[in-house]
């Protein structure tokens, strides 16, 4: 990739990406139809795409995932792309290039995660602030509304009662404190990030060395997380299954494993990514400032998203990370 010139890297990433999410919106619509809107003929169509390598689709729910496992990876695969998707809007011309944006915005709808709704509106909000020029902003927004607008009343023609209780429980999914009492994945994740959290109280200036925060946490779970929780018994307190319990949230897991140092360390990197970053859509034009603004959204979404997960296996953060690295390159060479 270092020898790719700036238009290679912007158009050839982006392509595959978006026939990533071509197909993406294939299985999805698919998806929807059973899980969403309960058409069950729709269930066939599985049987053809079990036959890709990578698809294998056993317990159809009203959460869409596409080709991931589950719609919490799903969630990532979109905050990752979007960026890129979101691009198509500075160097296209027409309507049509709004349509991976539109995209984007419909299969996070239908993932019903949490985490992909709030991140994604950031990412949308933090794009359009990039590119759109303060006097010409209210223009683009109102622009950007209306069409958002009519596609969502194409939406509620299509079966109205049916989106607009998904849209009540889309926003009763983002009540967090009412969710800590009633739903088993929040008192989990929170049960573990607090337990992560008194391992770092003990273990202040150096934590307890990367990968042993679980040998630690696990006498430190609060007994509201653990209490009638299954999870616990069937996965993070079971002794014969080998996998080792997640801690839900990279900056726990950090202060609990590095302590201040390496938590003071990771801060300062991320810090300088988006400080760089934003001296390189000031500096950078065309295509450079294009993956710059791409690069911003990114990983702005992805650091967002690592207060959630607890692991650094993400594809989409190290081909950012490279891409920084040569865009830094090509503007010092200018300069």
């Amino acid at each position: 990739m270092v020898k790719m010139s700036l238009r290679d890297i912007l158009t050839k990433i982006r392509k595959i990406f978006l026939y990533s999410l071509m197909l993406a919106c294939v299985f999805s619509f698919f998806e929807a139809l059973v899980g969403f809107y309960g058409i069950g003929i729709a269930r066939k169509a599985f049987d053809i795409f079990n036959y890709f390598p990578f698809f294998e689709k056993r317990n159809i729910q009203d959460r869409i995932s596409a080709f991931a496992d589950e719609p919490p990876f799903f969630a990532v695969y979109l905050i990752t792309v979007s960026g890129w998707m979101f691009s198509y809007i500075i160097t296209n011309k027409g309507v049509t290039k709004y349509l991976p944006t539109l995209a984007i915005l419909i299969l996070t709808f239908y993932s019903g995660s949490r985490t992909a709704l709030i991140v994604i509106l950031i990412q949308v909000l933090i794009f359009f602030i990039t590119i759109i020029p303060k006097k010409k902003f209210v223009r683009y927004g109102i622009n950007t509304v209306l069409i958002v607008s009519f596609f969502t009343i194409g939406l509620f023609v299509f079966k109205g009662d049916k989106i607009i209780k998904a849209f009540e429980e889309k926003i009763e999914s983002l009540d967090f404190k009412s969710n800590l009492t009633k739903t088993v994945s929040n008192q989990s994740r929170f049960g573990m990030q607090y337990a992560a959290l008194q391992v770092f109280l003990e273990h202040p200036l150096i934590g307890v060395g990367y990968g042993q925060q679980t040998y630690y946490s696990r006498f430190e779970y609060p007994g509201w997380a653990t209490k009638h929780n299954y999870e616990f018994s069937l996965w993070y307190r079971n002794p014969n299954l080998p996998a080792f319990p997640p801690s839900y949230n990279m900056y726990t897991r950090l202060l609990a494993e590095t302590g201040l140092v390496g938590i003071s360390i990771f801060l300062i990197l991320l810090f300088f990514c988006i400080k760089k970053i934003k001296y390189l859509i000031r500096t950078l034009h065309g295509d450079g400032r294009t993956l710059a603004v791409i690069l911003l959204v990114v990983l702005s979404g992805l650091f967002i998203n690592l207060l959630q997960i607890d692991t650094f296996r993400l594809y989409g953060l190290w081909l950012s990370f490279a891409i920084l690295i040569i865009l830094s390159s090509k503007q010092i060479a200018h300069e």
